[in-house]
């Protein structure tokens, strides 16, 4: 699921400016937890990789760097065993300048017995894992 929403992604990049007063180039007027201007594009990635993940079954929770805190699965889609954490478009403050730009991801397997997912089971996965497992961002977000 993560490939098809990289393609979604990938294709909202490419129409950059062609929307004209709905471009999705530009910034949102917010910021990500980790204290940086969002962009539009950020958002839409971020919400492409949640809408394209949330209902396949394998995932219980989602964490990304646009968001203040995890994304839990809703109990109407299957629950899974796994987590996902992502910075939906990496280098995007730089897309304006056409440097080449991502998604990065790691997914890390949701501890047994563990019935609901919070904030510190992402941090004690990541930590346990490290460095086998690549993280998904090179500072921790505020909430480990």
């Amino acid at each position: 699921m993560v490939a098809r929403a990289c393609k979604s992604i990938s294709q909202a990049v490419n129409k950059g400016g062609l929307g004209g007063e709905n471009s999705i180039l530009g910034t949102a007027g917010s910021e990500n937890v980790q204290g940086e201007v969002q962009k539009k594009l950020d958002i839409i990635a971020n919400e492409v990789l949640i809408e394209a993940n949330e209902w396949g079954g394998h995932l219980a929770a989602m964490a990304s760097e646009e968001m203040d805190s995890i994304y839990a699965v809703p109990n109407r889609y299957p629950q899974g065993e796994y987590l996902l954490l992502f910075d939906p478009l990496d280098g995007s403050s730089n897309i304006d300048v056409n440097v080449s730009i991502g998604t990065i991801f790691s997914v890390l397997k949701k501890p047994d017995g563990d019935a609901v997912v919070e904030e510190k089971t992402f941090c004690r996965q990541a930590t346990n894992r490290w460095p086998p497992v690549t993280a998904f961002t090179a500072r921790r977000p505020r909430w480990c």
